[in-house]
């Protein structure tokens, strides 16, 4: 192994991260710099150093490549292929179906693939520490660089090590940025000349030795180059150095005087060795007959270290490469990509004989420009959205004809968004804008502008482009126009109250009231969607009622799989809770999830987890909403984001206050930075279910005073609004308030707002009698609620207002019902309200004391995998909700079982509701 001149302290770190993954941890380092400042030498250092007891698997990274979809992915993993056996089917499916083993419809879920890396690395550290090691990572192509980020930041517990060498400038989106970095700069005046004494065969002057030092600021790959260009007379200080010392492109104009000096055999072969993707001798010496070259020209580059021929075709380093390349004339270059897309072509490697065709034409070429667009099809289909978008790109350049031309711009643009670049996508969005086509391809660009807005995290600026692209399409096309307005109708939810003027849900309403269906045309479920929303906003909750519950009733209907499919479950979901429906609220969040979790979508999941934990929180089901929140932001996490408002919400109701109270700047911070206002009224909400729960009337009805409108998604609020004001001396207050929910009861006649009416009516009668009997028919109709906590609730202030009637024997039944049925729910801020009660009704509760029995506090991690653990979930299970390996949950556990002091799961399970995080 040649020694490394002044790294101390970067060998120690990579060391450091080899030994942990020796102890059965994981590791993760990226090293970061410029150009020639040691970062590949550090890879091999690492390599070297763990080549005794770890597996190893290496890629680096060649800018050709990074349009190739899953190339580096499929590179690394390949050889481990064996292990895909022990992944679940989804994880299989989709690694199989981006490598090509497996065919299906749609393309598959790039989280999914993540997913199934993440397994596959975890299943192979089973027999030994494995070290995996990325070069040139700035050259990967997206979606292998966005897999490799995602299983870096989910390896916790694996026996993995990943160092990755990046360069530290670079204008592509930067997946690895927020992983450990070490940066990588050039050496000091000391370890510098060192380095270059060793490069030196002979004598070295010490005054040249300082001019080198200087002149090249100790970057080691320029001291290198400096020691073999310069002559031994030079060096030794007997004839003069040349002024500038060759650095930077002066070493790639060094690099291509090289190759132009070597036989033109040779050359040929070094100019295919550039153009070849694969880095496949294989793919050499099959183009060798048509390019006039054999294995022995290879020989006369080897000898000038330009490259090497083993397994892989490999230059000595990226500059060679791009000096050989870009230094060759355009027509020498389009005849070796001729020759190679023969090959590829032979081999029945049919895409890449489109790229190879694709950098081979010199002219406008239909005919490649169509081929380029099947392969971009089947490069997409496959998750190859990155791939897909060059090749559309390139068939653009090819495409004489200006609207097809446009066409594949677009498309491209498209590609590009879904595959994560939003610069890129605009970039080309902006080059087919150029073309001014018809209202339809205007409004298609608006649409595409709409989904580069949503990637880069702007609702807002989504829905104004998803607006105008209906607004252009509204006369050429009705049905692709009323399409996405239920796409704008899904941001606009998003965006909730911080939607700015003609963002809102109101400018979709009147968008879509302008649009109207055209006498005779099919209404879809689509339709029935936006009119239930158009009038709700136009005309408000009175007469949009019945069109809200025939909206719900189509989709509850719809046996389509298609991708709307999402956009009207979310939108069915919002519908059930302006309605107060937690029946239907719960059918189709639970469908949703259901259908997103088959398919392998994202972002329908995130929707989903969002809507099923909340109808689980309101049927006061919290240890399930639990699981269901921390799955929410466990998937946040894993996609490089936060999301605190479920752990706020259960907080609240888990009356662990000061843990709630320390959350609400997270939520309103995540809100605002996101533009993602719905989340500010589930916020008011926590803040009315911790001042309730604590008897804090005036300041419950502060946190909700005038939210709750006819749009609202919290309407099972009302019923404790009027307990708040009726409480707090607001008495015209309570009584509007109990009209809004007398006439939601009257349009949603489910058993829990059936219930809250009779709570709310006996809240606010003077009659005794007539309260005792709302009271008790309150609680029949929660009897009937699918979960504990209207019922809980019932029966608590019942109890409280027969306490105030002086008939405490019956006070302390009733509230000792609410007492365990708060209890047993974890609602532990309303369990103390109720056993203050008891405790004034003359029967004190026990309390339950400390969570933890004085053990040390959970991480949110082990709290997380706790809480799942504690529910039933095995440890794979636990595994795919936390986007974790079993590896990682098994070490978490562990960590669990000695804190809390427990030695089971049953034990576990005791505390299940008691489980929380420092």
């Amino acid at each position: 192994m040649d020694e490394l001149f002044g790294r101390d302290e970067e060998c120690g770190r990579l060391a450091a991260a080899l030994e942990d993954a020796r102890q059965g941890m994981s590791a993760v380092v990226v090293l970061r710099g410029g150009p020639g400042t040691g970062k590949s030498a550090l890879l091999d250092h690492v390599r070297s150093t763990a080549a005794a007891d770890f597996e190893i698997m290496r890629f680096d990274a060649v800018e050709s490549e990074t349009e190739l979809g899953f190339a580096a992915l499929h590179q690394l993993l390949r050889p481990h292929l064996a292990q895909l056996s022990t992944l679940p089917d989804p994880q299989r499916d989709a690694l199989c179906q981006v490598f090509g083993l497996q065919e299906r419809t749609s393309p598959p879920d790039r989280f999914l693939v993540g997913l199934a890396s993440l397994g596959l690395l975890a299943a192979r550290a089973e027999n030994g520490p494995l070290l995996c090691l990325v070069d040139d990572a700035h050259w990967l192509d997206e979606e292998s660089a966005a897999v490799l980020a995602f299983v870096a930041r989910r390896l916790y517990a694996d026996s993995v090590a990943m160092v990755f060498a990046v360069r530290d400038q670079t204008d592509r989106v930067d997946h690895l940025a927020g992983l450990p970095e070490l940066a990588v700069t050039s050496l000091g005046a000391e370890a510098a000349g060192r380095l270059l004494e060793s490069a030196v065969s002979g004598v070295l002057d010490p005054d040249v030795r300082s001019r080198v030092v200087v002149s090249t600021g100790g970057n080691p790959l320029a001291l290198i180059e400096a020691a073999r260009e310069l002559s031994s007379d030079q060096l030794s200080g007997e004839a003069p150095l040349p002024e500038p010392i060759p650095l930077g492109r002066a070493l790639e104009r060094k690099y291509l005087r090289e190759a132009l000096a070597l036989p033109p055999q040779t050359r040929t072969l070094l100019l295919a060795s550039a153009a070849d993707p694969t880095s496949d001798p294989n793919v050499l010496w099959r183009a060798g007959p048509e390019l006039g070259f054999d294995a022995t020209a290879a020989a006369a580059a080897e000898e000038r270290h330009l490259l090497s021929i083993r397994e892989t075709v490999k230059f000595r380093h990226p500059l060679i490469r791009s000096a050989v390349y870009y230094g060759a004339p355009l027509s020498q270059r389009a005849r070796v990509h001729a020759a190679l897309a023969e090959v590829a072509g032979d081999l029945g490697e049919v895409d890449l004989r489109a790229w190879h065709l694709a950098a081979a034409a010199t002219d406008p070429d239909d005919v490649v420009a169509t081929e380029l667009e099947r392969a971009a099809e089947r490069i997409r289909d496959r998750g190859g959205w990155t791939g897909s978008s060059t090749l559309l790109a390139r068939a653009a350049s090819l495409t004489p004809d200006l609207p097809t031309r446009a066409r594949r711009l677009l498309a491209a643009a498209e590609a590009s968004a879904v595959a994560g670049s939003p610069g890129r996508a605009q970039a080309l969005l902006d080059e087919a804008a150029a073309h001014r086509e018809d209202r339809r391809y205007t409004g298609v660009l608006q649409r595409v502008q709409a989904r580069i807005h949503r990637l880069m995290g702007a609702p807002a600026a989504a829905t104004y482009s998803l607006l105008a692209a209906a607004r252009e399409l509204g006369s050429v096309d009705i049905r692709l126009a009323r399409d996405i307005l239920v796409e704008a109708l899904v941001q606009a939810q998003i965006s909730g109250s911080l939607a700015p003027q003609g963002a809102s849900r109101l400018s979709v309403a009147e968008t879509v009231r302008s649009l109207p269906l055209p006498a005779g045309t099919p209404a879809t479920t689509g339709d029935a969607v936006l009119e239930a929303d158009t009038a709700v906003h136009l005309e408000g909750l009175g007469g949009a009622g019945p069109r809200l519950q025939q909206a719900i009733e189509a989709v509850r209907r719809e046996e389509s799989t298609d991708p709307e499919l999402f956009q009207w479950l979310a939108a069915a979901c919002s519908h059930a809770t302006i309605l107060g429906d937690d029946i239907a609220l719960h059918e189709l969040a639970w469908r949703l999830e259901a259908e997103a979790r088959r398919q392998g979508a994202v972002i329908p999941m995130a929707l989903a987890l969002s809507h099923t934990a909340l109808s689980e929180l309101i049927a006061g089901r919290i240890a399930e909403s639990e699981r269901l929140f921390d799955q929410s932001a466990a998937l946040e996490e894993a996609r490089g984001s936060q999301l605190y408002l479920g752990a706020l919400l259960v907080a609240a109701w888990r009356g662990r206050f000061e843990e709630a109270r320390a959350l609400t700047e997270a939520v309103q911070e995540h809100a605002a930075r996101t533009g993602q206002g719905y989340q500010l009224i589930f916020y008011d909400y926590a803040r009315s279910v911790i001042e309730l729960s604590q008897g804090r009337y005036h300041e419950a009805y502060l946190s909700l005073e005038d939210k709750i409108g006819d749009t609202c998604q919290v309407k099972f609020a009302l019923v404790d609004m009027v307990e708040a004001a009726a409480r707090c001396g607001k008495d015209d207050e309570a009584t509007r308030l109990l009209e809004r929910l007398s006439h939601l009861a009257d349009r949603s006649p489910v058993p829990g707002l059936l219930g809250d009416l009779a709570r709310a009516q006996a809240l606010t009668t003077a009659d005794p009698s007539a309260a005792e009997e709302l009271y008790l028919r309150a609680i029949r109709h929660h009897e009937n609620t699918r979960g504990p906590s209207r019922r809980a609730r019932s029966h608590q202030l019942y109890g409280e207002w027969l306490r105030r009637e002086r008939r405490t024997k019956e006070a302390r039944y009733e509230l000792r019902i609410a007492y365990e049925l708060f209890d047993g729910m974890g609602a532990q801020g309303y369990a103390a309200r109720t056993a203050q009660e008891l405790y004034a009704a003359g029967d004190p509760v026990q309390s339950r004391g400390d969570a933890h029995g004085g053990g040390s506090r959970l991480t949110p991690q082990e709290a997380r995998v706790a809480r799942l653990a504690a529910g039933g979930a095995t440890n794979a299970e636990i595994a795919a909700q936390l986007y974790l390996s079993v590896h990682t949950v098994d070490y978490h556990l562990r960590k669990v079982f000695r804190k809390l002091d427990v030695h089971s799961r049953r034990e576990l399970a005791d505390r299940r509701d008691r489980i929380t995080s420092a």
